[in-house]
């Protein structure tokens, strides 16, 4: 007797999934094999939840997640090398080297042996999280049973990648910028009750990390430390010239080239690439807010 289709199909899908992972270069390529967690897995740095895309992946019972969306949050310099498949991470006088597939890294130049190497996972560079994060300096904790991960600064302010003070307050400013993607614009608008403008949204991040700031994007852009945009760190205020001369509206960078606004009545607020030519023809600069 034939099998269904549907059987025929299911099984052709799952040998080639299969064939897949374990054939030299796959995505895992030399590592271990990911499998999807059975829930959700939840990471909280902080006391605020970062949510990645793709999400976290499970190998060889570590946690991998994106990069990026790690790193910049940690408040590091990541830079990738696609010859070398290698990530870098800086924070202070903290260097990490992390290849794709191999199980050694080096911390400081000093050679480590991975629990699960980094990985390449539907396009996107994942890197094992309590690694990366414990040799930055963070209290990494798991909680099997709501499958929470807590990552824990320990401390308000830790090495920058200049070697200065980083404040934890602008990656949690960066964060909860994220958090109100989707909202609508309201003029005047200063939650996420009402709605806001671009200025309301600074105004309100700024209450919530703890710092008092100027209500309007004029004031906004004399407040802080300017920064350059080579320069530019999750968290920091990103000003243009938009309805009228001068810095008339004003965004949170967020990191990888993208910044967080209160835009238009029609479109709320969004992300925006800080390249998109519309908005490079109006940028004035940038300052350094949260510390």
């Amino acid at each position: 007797m034939e099998k269904p289709i549907a059987q025929v199909r299911s099984w052709l899908i799952a040998v080639a999934v299969a064939a897949a992972v374990l054939a030299p270069g796959a995505a895992l390529a030399a590592g271990p094999v990911a499998t999807p967690p059975a829930a959700p897995i939840k990471t909280v740095l902080d006391g605020h939840e970062l949510v990645f895309a793709p999400p976290p992946v499970i190998a060889n019972d570590r946690t991998l997640v994106p990069m990026r969306g790690l790193l910049e949050a940690l408040g590091a310099k990541v830079a990738w090398d696609q010859s070398a498949r290698m990530v870098t991470a800086n924070l202070g006088s903290t260097e990490i080297k992390a290849v794709i597939g191999d199980p050694k890294a080096t911390v400081n130049g000093r050679t480590v042996t991975l629990d699960v190497a980094p990985a390449i996972v539907a396009d996107r560079t994942l890197v094992p999280l309590r690694f990366f994060a414990e040799n930055l300096g963070m209290a990494v904790a798991w909680n099997g049973e709501t499958r929470t991960i807590t990552i824990d600064s320990k401390r308000g302010e830790l090495a920058s990648r200049d070697g200065g003070t980083f404040n934890r307050r602008a990656a949690t400013a960066a964060l909860l910028a994220k958090k109100q993607v989707g909202l609508p614009y309201s003029w005047g608008g200063t939650s996420p009750e009402t709605g806001f403008d671009c200025s309301g949204l600074v105004t309100y991040i700024g209450e919530q990390v703890g710092v008092d700031v100027p209500r309007t994007s004029q004031e906004l852009f004399k407040f802080g430390v300017a920064v350059a945009k080579a320069d530019l760190a999750p968290g920091d205020l990103v000003f243009f010239t938009t309805y009228e001369p001068g810095p008339s509206h004003v965004g949170i960078y967020v990191g990888d080239g993208l910044f967080v606004h209160a835009e238009t009545p029609e479109a709320g607020v969004k992300t925006t690439a800080l390249a998109k030519e519309w908005w490079v023809s109006r940028y004035l600069g940038a300052r350094r807010v949260f510390r």
